[in-house]
């Protein structure tokens, strides 16, 4: 094993402009925990940032859901998207360390995990050292890879994996005109599916199955959400109502060999700001509905949650 002081690692300055961005971030949070988390995080992926620029790799920070308020809110996250490979972790410690912590709602989706360390006065960022899967909480720093074998690694992701895709914004008012984007099944098509024994749904004498639309344009997919997974149907429904205003449609509903959805399984919908609107939680439910009214343009989310585990879909009207 390797101890931070035997590795070569990377010494970041953290400049005024990278205490403004953080800072920005900070004050639209009025909890004292989570905006000093948010801080941390946001002065974190800017490190890392600075670093693979250096290097020539090209990055997004607007693509990564440690740049979206809203996500700040609901989950712990520093990602930073990395063009060709996908997100990568940069998590924060503090001086004298011995341990990251890293929450388990970042241990999937994620392509590697780079341990940022900051000195007292939080004017240099050190990159330790890097993983490339966590399976616990609490990560031991002597257990990390050189950061100077990260570019290798990266290299490694970009030449075997298929080219990742920056996450995209559903424009609901698109499937009216046939524009689906890759993923979304028609209804009909996922009622196809049910006879699939992987993707069975009960008879419809204990569950009553989704029904087509008339007026506007259903589509879905299947998630796997929580520990072990469990399988559930999304479906997401646009009407128009007016010129300037649409009816939106949301359901959640099991699949599999299960007649109810799990217990404790939240759907809950966010507004632009991340604020929660709507929400419910599953007790002893065959289904999660939600209707609401919005104009053109006007943006949401879906957050979907059971145990540690948690989707985020965001959608535009």
């Amino acid at each position: 094993m390797n101890s931070p002081t035997d590795m070569f690692p990377f010494t970041v300055p953290l400049t005024a402009a990278n205490h403004q961005t953080a800072e920005g971030f900070y004050l639209q949070h009025s909890d004292p925990e989570k905006a000093k988390q948010i801080y941390l995080n946001t002065l974190s992926v800017l490190a890392v940032n600075f670093y693979l620029t250096c290097l020539g790799i090209r990055t997004s920070v607007e693509h990564s859901q440690s740049w979206n308020p809203a996500l700040q809110v609901l989950v712990d996250t520093a990602d930073l998207w990395v063009e060709q490979v996908g997100r990568i972790e940069c998590r924060a410690v503090l001086a004298d360390a011995n341990v990251c912590v890293i929450p388990a709602q970042v241990w999937s989706d994620r392509m590697g995990y780079i341990v940022v360390q900051f000195n007292r006065d939080l004017t240099e960022a050190t990159l330790l050292g890097f993983v490339r899967r966590v399976e616990t909480e609490r990560l031991p720093l002597e257990t990390l890879q050189p950061i100077d074998q990260f570019p290798e690694y990266l290299h490694s992701l970009a030449t075997i994996a298929p080219a990742a895709t920056l996450p995209a914004v559903t424009v609901l008012r698109h499937w009216l005109q046939n524009q689906v984007a890759a993923g979304w099944q028609a209804l009909g098509t996922l009622l196809e599916w049910q006879e699939q024994p992987a993707l069975s749904f009960r008879a419809p004498t204990t569950f009553q199955l989704p029904e087509q639309t008339t007026s506007g344009v259903k589509h879905g997919r299947f998630l796997a959400i929580g520990t072990p997974k469990v399988q559930v149907l999304f479906l997401i429904e646009i009407t128009p109502r007016t010129a300037s205003e649409y009816q939106i449609k949301i359901e959640l509903y099991p699949a599999g060999a299960d007649a109810y959805l799990p217990r404790s399984l939240q759907l809950a919908v966010l507004d632009e700001a991340g604020k929660t609107v709507l929400q419910a939680e599953n007790s002893n439910s065959k289904g999660l509905e939600f209707q609401f009214a919005g104009e053109p343009e006007e943006r949401f989310s879906v957050k979907i949650s059971l145990q540690e585990d948690c989707m985020i879909e965001a959608f535009e009207i």
